[in-house]
Formats: C-alpha cells, sequence, structure tokens
C-alpha cells in the first residue's frame, strides 16, 4: 500500500507540526478533538484572515467594477428623484413648508448637482469609482434637510430614505447598507422626538411616523443581509478562480492540487477524494485535512458503494450522514429529501472519517468515476451545492488532463521502444550478421593461405568489433535524460563518413562508392547518426537480401533537405516500377526500418528501378 504526505503550506491550515501525532499516522480522528478545532476561535480567524489576504486584490478590482456600474443606474435614480419632488411638493399644497422658498431653491440647487454628477458619470467612456462617498453623503444631508424644512418624519421627502439605502447597498454592500440606516433611522427618529406633538396626538401623522422608522429599521435588516450576502457569492466565485490547480508533473493523479482547490474554495477544515480507473485493480482515497494530504490505494471493496445505487452520480447535501439525512440535487436548484430503506453513504467510510455534515459531488472521465466530499462545512446552504458542482467540473479537467498525460506518457515508451528496437536492429544487429558472414568466410580458405589471410580477416573483424563497440557507447549515452546529440550543433560528416564507407566494405565484402555533395556538408548530429543507421540498413539489405556485389550512395543537401540514394546490384525488391512513400506505406512494401526512420525524421521513401540498379532515395529536412 502506498503512502503520500504532503503538506500543503497554506495560511489557512495547520504545519505538519502542529498536526497532533493521531493525525500524522492515520485518517481515523478523535470526534471530540476535531470538534474542538472546529470551533476554535483561532482557526477561524485564520480562515477570515487567509481569505482577506489572498482575494484582496481580485476582490478589489470586481467590487470596484460593479460599482462604477451601478453609479450609472443611480444618477438616473437622482435626476428622476429630483424632478419628482418638484412635483410632490406641488401636490402637496395642503401642507405647505414654513419657507417655500428656501426649499424650492434647495431642490433646484439639489436637480443642478443631479445633472451635473450624472453627466460627469455617463460621459466617462469607462465608468471608475470617484466621488461616490461625496455622492452619498449629499444625498443624504439632502434628505435630512429636506424632511426638516418640511413634515418631519411625516414629509413627502422620505422617499430620498429608501434611496440612499439601496445607493449606499450597492456601492459598499453590507457596511453601506449598515450605517445608512443606521443615519436614518437616527434622522427619522431625531425628527419624531422634536415633533411635540406627535406622542399625544395620533392626527399629527404619528401612525406614519412610527410606520416609517419601522419600514427602514425592516428594510435595513434586509439589505444588510442582501449585501452580506452578495459579498459571500462574490467571495466564493473569487476563490474559485484566484487559485486555478495545476497539473502535476509526471504520472501522478493531481489529487493533492485538487483537494488543496476544494477546501480553499469551499473553506471546509477537511475534504475527502475517492476515485477508481477501470485500467487499475485498486481504488484511490485522497484525504486532506487542515493542509496535510494523504494519498491511498485501497482494495475496491473497502469503501463500494460510496453511494446507493440512485444516488452514484447525484449532488448530495448532507446534514446527518450517520441517520441518512440528505438533499439530492434534482437539477436547476430543485432539492429533494432522500428516501428509501438501507444507507445512504458508505457505513465504513462514516465511521472512519467521523462523517457528520458536508456537501458532496461526483464527476467522471471515460472510465474513470470519482466523488468529493467536502465535511463538516461551517454552515450548510443550497449555495454550497452549486459551488461544489463548479469545483467537480475543475477537477474534472484536471483529471482529464491528467489522463491525457498519462496517455501520452504511455505512448512515448511505446514510440521509444520501437526506436530503440529499430536502432538495436539497424546497428548491432546489422553488424552481428556482417561478423557471422566473415567467420563463415574463414572456414572456406584453403589451407596454402590460411595463414596469410586469416590474420587480414581477423584483424578486420577485430576492427569492425571495435567500432561497433564504440557506436553502441553513443547509442546508449543517447538513451541518458539530458543527453541531446551534439546540442543542435552542426558537424562536419566527411571523416565520419569515409570510416563508415570502410566498415561496411569490410564487413559486406562489397564495393562501396560514396559521393558528398557539397564535398564537406555540416549537418546537426542528430541527422548524421540518422544517415549513417540508414546507409548501413540500405547496404545490409542489399547484400544480404539482394546478393549485391557493388553500391553506390550520394548524400546531397538541397535548400535545407537532405536527399540520399542508394543504388545496388541486387536483385531488387521485384516491383519494377517506381513506388513512393504513400503507396509503400499504405501496402506496407518495401523495407519496414528505411520507411518509419524516414517518417520519423518527417521525410520520405523512395523505390525505384534504374536500369539494372535498384535505387533507394530518402528525404528529410535537415531540422526537424
Amino acid at each position: 500500500m502506498l503512502t503520500q504526505r504532503e503538506s500543503a503550506g497554506q495560511q489557512d491550515a495547520l504545519s505538519p507540526d502542529e498536526v497532533p501525532a493521531s493525525r500524522r499516522l492515520g485518517w481515523r480522528l478523535p470526534k471530540r478533538r476535531f470538534l474542538a478545532a472546529k470551533i476554535w476561535p483561532g482557526n477561524l480567524a485564520t480562515w477570515r484572515l487567509a481569505s482577506q489576504q489572498d482575494a484582496v486584490t481580485g476582490r478589489t478590482t470586481w467590487i470596484n467594477t460593479f460599482r462604477a456600474r451601478s453609479d450609472r443606474v443611480i444618477a438616473i435614480g437622482r435626476i428622476l428623484l429630483a424632478f419628482g419632488s418638484f412635483y410632490i411638493v406641488w401636490l402637496d399644497s395642503a401642507h405647505p413648508p414654513d419657507s417655500p422658498e428656501l426649499v424650492f431653491v434647495l431642490l433646484l440647487a439639489y436637480l443642478s448637482y443631479a445633472v451635473i454628477a450624472a453627466v460627469l458619470v455617463w460621459r466617462t467612456e469607462i465608468s471608475r469609482v470617484r466621488g461616490t462617498l461625496i455622492r452619498q453623503v449629499i444625498d443624504v444631508a439632502s434628505f435630512a434637510v429636506f424632511m426638516f424644512l418640511t413634515d418631519g418624519a411625516s414629509s413627502p421627502f422620505f422617499m430620498f430614505m429608501p434611496f440612499t439605502l439601496l445607493a449606499a447597498t450597492l456601492h459598499w454592500r453590507w457596511k453601506g447598507a449598515f450605517w445608512t440606516a443606521i443615519v436614518s433611522v437616527g434622522v427619522l427618529l431625531f425628527l419624531v422626538a422634536t415633533d411635540t406633538g406627535m406622542p399625544v396626538d395620533p392626527d399629527v401623522g404619528a401612525t406614519t411616523d412610527v410606520s416609517r422608522i419601522l419600514f427602514m429599521v425592516v428594510s435595513g435588516i434586509l439589505l444588510v443581509w442582501l449585501g452580506a450576502h452578495q459579498e459571500e457569492v462574490r467571495t466564493e466565485l473569487l476563490r474559485l478562480v484566484e487559485k486555478t490547480p495545476a497539473v502535476p508533473v509526471g504520472r501522478e493523479w493531481p489529487a493533492k492540487v485538487a483537494l488543496d482547490y476544494a477546501a480553499h474554495v469551499m473553506r471546509v477544515p477537511r475534504a475527502l477524494l475517492i476515485w477508481s480507473d477501470a485500467d487499475e485493480p485498486w481504488t484511490y482515497l485522497a484525504v486532506w485535512d487542515q493542509g496535510v494530504s494523504e494519498i491511498r490505494q485501497l482494495p475496491p471493496q473497502r469503501y463500494m458503494p460510496l453511494t446507493a445505487e440512485r444516488l452514484q452520480h447525484a449532488s448530495l447535501l448532507i446534514s446527518d450522514a450517520t441517520a441518512s439525512r440528505l438533499l439530492i440535487h434534482r437539477g436547476e436548484g430543485r432539492f429533494s429529501q432522500a428516501g428509501g430503506e438501507g444507507p445512504l453513504i458508505s457505513p465504513a467510510l462514516i465511521a472512519d472519517f467521523q462523517i457528520e455534515s458536508a456537501v458532496s459531488v461526483s464527476f467522471t472521465v471515460g472510465d474513470l468515476e470519482a466523488r468529493l466530499f467536502l465535511l463538516d462545512p461551517r454552515t450548510l446552504t443550497l449555495d454550497d451545492v452549486a459551488i461544489a458542482e463548479i469545483i467537480a467540473d475543475r477537477l474534472k479537467s484536471l483529471f482529464y488532463q491528467a489522463t491525457l498525460v498519462r496517455k501520452l506518457s504511455d505512448a512515448a515508451a511505446v514510440e521509444e521502444r520501437i526506436r530503440i528496437g529499430r536502432d538495436l536492429h539497424d546497428g548491432v544487429l546489422q553488424s552481428l550478421a556482417g561478423t557471422a558472414l566473415q567467420l563463415q568466410a574463414l572456414r572456406s580458405l584453403d589451407a596454402n593461405d590460411a595463414i596469410q589471410l586469416l590474420d587480414e580477416r581477423l584483424a578486420a573483424i577485430q576492427a569492425m568489433l571495435t567500432e561497433e563497440q564504440r557506436d553502441l557507447r553513443i547509442f546508449i549515452r543517447a538513451l541518458e535524460p539530458g543527453d541531446a546529440l551534439g546540442n543542435g550543433n552542426d558537424f562536419q560528416i566527411k571523416a565520419q563518413f569515409d570510416a563508415l564507407v570502410e566498415r561496411l566494405r569490410q564487413q559486406w565484402s562489397i564495393d562501396f562508392r560514396f559521393d558528398l555533395d557539397p564535398p564537406d556538408p555540416r549537418l546537426p548530429a542528430t541527422a548524421i547518426y540518422e544517415l549513417s543507421r540508414m546507409i548501413s540498413e540500405a547496404t545490409a539489405n542489399a547484400a544480404r537480401h539482394g546478393a549485391a556485389r557493388s553500391v553506390r550512395a550520394r548524400l546531397r543537401l538541397d535548400a535545407g533537405t537532405v536527399v540520399l540514394t542508394v543504388d545496388d546490384d541486387g536483385t531488387g525488391f521485384g516491383f519494377g516500377r517506381r513506388l513512393e512513400h504513400a503507396e509503400l506505406e499504405s501496402s506496407n512494401a518495401g523495407p519496414r526500418s528505411l520507411r518509419e526512420r524516414a517518417a520519423a525524421r518527417g521525410g520520405t521513401l523512395t523505390i525505384d528501378q534504374v536500369a539494372q540498379w535498384t535505387r533507394i532515395i530518402i528525404q528529410f529536412p535537415t531540422q526537424l
């Protein structure tokens, strides 16, 4: 059983040294210890501090852009309010103010201010947060003055109060609603207190005054809650995007970063992720507890099934796991109470992790099925399910990327094995075959010439083996991580190919001629290596299978393209005509190793018959 522990190193998590040994050594937690940690004020303060520090930049930007957009709507409302005030004053002629001229002048001044403010806000091409607090103070002061100059708490200018309260909520959310409500209720109470006739004479508008005070109190409470809820939703949405999980390097499943991300967004102290892959014989379990991560491989039957079959792909809001009290998300925000007989959540899972309340969502990636448990949230709301489903979509993408990385890794490993096999076939095996032919030729030597020829032949075989030993060392070094043949530099190739030609002459006992155009070109080391293998393979095929006695090879560079032509006088491939790469590929004809090598370099292989010569033409770009 494999175990992997890592510390998230976040501000809202305990360090491994602070985590009790019972947590570090296993996942079964004492219930009373966990509950103490859950309600510890220091933990809550740490969570709040981390939330403020993590999201301060993004939250400020988002809030300010929303305030800027709200400014335009508020500016229109301010103008409509000012115009409406003139009409209301005219309608309320039965209760004229003590100083109608002063009220009229102040209303005209307020209308001018409203128009100027609207022009400044709307003329700005891109709305920015400027002067909102000053405008709010002017609005609050205006309604206080207008109400004081007219009928006090019963004044028709009371309509300014809801306007300023809503504007403050749009600008500063619950804080704006709270302080504006306090000021508004304070102004109303002051106006009521200074109206000496109200407490004893109901006819002076006592009912209206009290109802307006009650209206402002209730409105303030509701808008404070609305602003707080709006801020919490924005904060959660910001946490969704401010810490994007990254796919780990290698073949590891991204469980740790997935749980770090989920716990960070939902602000939960613990989280579980359980998943299984049809290609693997076990179930994975990842535990996140106060920043400490643990990943284990378990027998499939340990916790399976995680949920009742009808809840396999459902999103769950679990209020009491032991009593199977939970809500099922039916989609589009509709929830229903879970029913039926039998346990709805795996009893073994509940017992091992002391699960009480949780939010649980599932996701599927191909044959991989996973379920996320966000344990012991501070409060359970329906919004938690919506946020958890968004998290599940992010984790689904994360695991999909990890699955692709694994498939690409497997494909790369297969391709590398094929390349190694091709190099061994075209290199060591061909050299051993040539050496075997040389040794077989020694057995047919005439006794009179045996001593002299034997010494020459053995010296040639020894030289071939020494050369092949050197090539094999280069081949092994090229397999080491970080090794790059020549590091992309170009090298002169004439001396290297002269040595290759001499070795092939001795190895196959043939007449071999090699030409270069230009006489001493420069090529990358990888291209030189591939060309030497191609020439060796083409020569071996001609000598062994075509019984060729003469081989002519020509290497030409043509505008960034390498053109290798190999002619031999052997029996050929029996095609009798020219075959291009596409036809050779579709019919699986010709030398497969040469065809695959050419294709791997982005090139082509062509086979042709020229008089008594069989011709092989290989073309590929000098740079991959």
